[in-house]
Parts: C-alpha cells; sequence; structure tokens
C-alpha cells in the first residue's frame, strides 16, 4: 500500500512538472517572438577590435572612466585572457582609425594601450555562418531521430524527442530574456545541451524500455516510476558534478565564454528535470505500455 502511494505520488509530481514545462515552453516562445534573439557578430558581421591593457579594473570601470567622443560611442569587453580587450561595433560604423582609437582610450584611461589586431566580418560571411550553424543543429537532430526510430518504440523516441525540442526552446528564450548575445560559442553550447539532455532521457528510457519487455504486471506508471528511480541517483550525480563545472566557468570564465556557459548551465540543469517530467509523460500520454514491447518479443519468438 505504501508503495503505491509513493508511486501515485512521483506520477503526480511528473505530470505537474509537465504541464509547467508546457507553459515554461509557451513563455519562450513568446519572449523569443517579441524580444528576438540579440544575433552577435558572428552573424550579422561587423568590426572587432582587440587591445592589450594590463589592468586590474573590470570592463564597468573601465567603461565609466570614458568620456566624450567615446563614451556612448564603444564600449569595453573582456577578451577572457588577462589584460586583452575587445571593442564590437558595427560594419562601417569605425568612426576614427584603428591606431588612433587606441591612442584616445589610452588618454582617457591613463594607461597604456596597443592595438593587437582588426578583423572585419562582412555581412555575407556572418549570412553564411548563421546558416551553416543552423544546419549542423538540423544535421544533429536528424541523426538523433533516426537513432531513435531505431533503438526505441515510437512512443518512446517521440517522448525523448519532445523532451530534447523542450530543451532547445526553453534555452533559447532564456538568451532571448537576459539579451546575450548569439554567437558561435552559444550554437556549440546549444548543441551540447541537445546531446547532454538526450543522453539523461536515453539512460531512463532503456531502463523503462527493459521492465516493459520483461512480461511485468505492472502499469505502464508504475514502470516509469520505477524506471526513474532507479536511474535518479546517477542522473543526479552526474548532473550535480556537471553543473559544478558549467557553473565555476560561468562565473570565471569572462565575458568571452558568458553566452557558452550560460547556454549550458540553463539547458542542462532544464534537461535534467525535463527527463523525468516530459520524456516519460508525453510517452504515457501517447499510449505506451507493457504490451508494446511484449508484442514485440512474441513477434521474434514466432519468427524464430
Amino acid at each position: 500500500m505504501l508503495r503505491m502511494i509513493i508511486a501515485m505520488g512521483l506520477t503526480r509530481w511528473r505530470y505537474i512538472g509537465m504541464w509547467a514545462s508546457v507553459l515554461l515552453t509557451v513563455a519562450s516562445i513568446a519572449v523569443l517572438a517579441i524580444n528576438g534573439l540579440s544575433l552577435g557578430l558572428d552573424f550579422t558581421g561587423g568590426i572587432l577590435l582587440e587591445f592589450r591593457i594590463q589592468t586590474l579594473k573590470e570592463a564597468h570601470e573601465l567603461n565609466a572612466l570614458l568620456s566624450a567622443p567615446l563614451a556612448g560611442a564603444v564600449e569595453l569587453h573582456g577578451a577572457g585572457v588577462p589584460g586583452e580587450w575587445l571593442i564590437k561595433l558595427p560594419p562601417h560604423e569605425l568612426p576614427w582609425a584603428a591606431e588612433d582609437l587606441a591612442t584616445m582610450l589610452g588618454q582617457q584611461l591613463a594607461l597604456p594601450v596597443e592595438l593587437l589586431r582588426t578583423t572585419i566580418v562582412g555581412p555575407q560571411v556572418g549570412a553564411e555562418l548563421f546558416q551553416q550553424g543552423m544546419l549542423a543543429v538540423l544535421v544533429a537532430s536528424l541523426a538523433i531521430s533516426a537513432y531513435l526510430a531505431v533503438r526505441f518504440e515510437w512512443r518512446q523516441a517521440i517522448g525523448i524527442l519532445v523532451s530534447v525540442l523542450h530543451d532547445g526552446l526553453v534555452a533559447l528564450g532564456l538568451l532571448a530574456l537576459f539579451n546575450i548575445e548569439f554567437d558561435l560559442n552559444v550554437i556549440a553550447g546549444l548543441m551540447a545541451v541537445i546531446g547532454y539532455s538526450l543522453n539523461d532521457s536515453i539512460v531512463i528510457s532503456d531502463r523503462l524500455r527493459d521492465l516493459l519487455g520483461s512480461r511485468t504486471q505492472m502499469g505502464i506508471h508504475q514502470c516509469s516510476d520505477v524506471a526513474i528511480k532507479a536511474t535518479f541517483s546517477r542522473t543526479m550525480i552526474t548532473s550535480g558534478t556537471t553543473l559544478f563545472t558549467v557553473g565555476a566557468l560561468l562565473l570565471f570564465g569572462g565575458d568571452a565564454l558568458f553566452g557558452f556557459s550560460f547556454t549550458l548551465f540553463a539547458g542542462i540543469l532544464v534537461g535534467t528535470i525535463s527527463s523525468i517530467t516530459v520524456a516519460s509523460t508525453v510517452q504515457e500520454l501517447l499510449g505506451l505500455s507493457p504490451q508494446a514491447y511484449q508484442k514485440k518479443e512474441e513477434e521474434l519468438v514466432e519468427a524464430a
């Protein structure tokens, strides 16, 4: 009796979590539609200036020291390497020569400023990078779909795909909400999120598949709860250690890696929850039952 109460409690919380995920997904789509993604220089094209400024000050402290005509026209960002700083400008919006800008920065900051390099990314190159990045995500998604179609019963495969789609949409929604620059690093983070979310969902689904094919007398809800409990400690340990590492990167990685680490942190956190609440629940709503795998086994026995 106690086991039935515990099982019913876990099922109830899984369904509450699924509907919360639905609301979160709708909110993410709304934020994306309203705010849109803040495309970075990689995709829009522009001018990237790199300087060496030996100082212990933070970016906001240096920018506060700038006065006219630089104040408001340029903004310094950390390059992720101590002593190196970036200025990003839209195409054709550099009102001074790069060397003159370095001189003006040195005068206003009262620090030696050395121009390291100037990089110009054309709009056509930016558009091509965006297309290639989206193509990479599409190819990865198709490969995942093909793998799931072979490995699992179709209702399980759809549940996992919905979970992965949910994680990607929520991560994009958070990027749009906080106006975080969307660049190639963020795409790398998104692809890592897809892979990590898929891994958690597959571990639970593998355990569930074994239970469903074992001629169990339990119903689908009980089987899902048993599979989640059996893999829960493994999921928490792997997710916890990964989040700890990514959290350190988020806090101390600097501006250059902020978008990547934020995407990874948010995606892993949401993906860990959705592998329990979304993937397992969607397949139940689609009518998955122990008979789905038991029929397959009977067909294989008859064929043999």
